[in-house]
């Protein structure tokens, strides 16, 4: 089936129009278009483009066939969390009250505090691996790493810490 894909957002700078694949499902045909465009390479700093398809909620709807053979593609946004909100609002009253009675730096403090709550909506919330267990015995290694990560190979000089490639051990002591 024929299926034209529409590129929105900051992907339409990657390709000009729409481009057309033959593709039985919507997942097939972004899986078509995505490796082909280099705008869709991975970035160092932000990492893989997130990408929704308009009028696909559910991840069953991307292995549909395309609704009136077209796609359109958009840029995910991704924030942190839900968080913020009572910043923000604690922010724009204090900036009112301020503003009313004529005191700066309560205006100053109100707009501090609702950037704040903007900045956190905004930034990512931090993952937490506690079911990893550390071991505490090594001393202070530069380098912590999980199984299966990727160990670089450096040629010339340069400082970094080790990698202890085998070391897992639990001290359990009975008495």
């Amino acid at each position: 089936m024929k299926v034209k894909v529409f590129l929105h957002g900051y992907f339409s700078k990657f390709h000009e129009g729409p481009i057309e694949v033959i593709a039985n499902t919507v997942a097939e045909a972004v899986a078509l278009v995505t490796p082909q465009l280099p705008g869709f390479r991975p970035n160092a700093v932000r990492g893989r483009h997130r990408i929704s398809v308009a009028g696909c909620d559910k991840v069953e709807d991307l292995y549909r066939p395309a609704k009136d053979g077209e796609i359109h593609l958009i840029p995910q946004f991704a924030g942190g969390k839900k968080g913020g909100y009572l910043q923000i609002l604690l922010g724009v009253a204090l900036v009112a009250v301020g503003w009313f009675a004529g005191i700066g730096w309560l205006v100053q403090a109100g707009a501090l505090a609702f950037l704040g709550g903007v900045a956190q909506m905004l930034s990512p919330a931090p993952s937490s691996d506690d079911d990893q267990k550390k071991s505490h015995y090594l001393g202070a290694a530069d380098n912590t790493v999980k199984i299966g990560t990727r160990i670089p190979f450096l040629y010339g000089e340069d400082l970094c810490g080790g990698h202890y490639l085998s070391f897992d051990t639990d001290a359990i002591i009975t008495g």
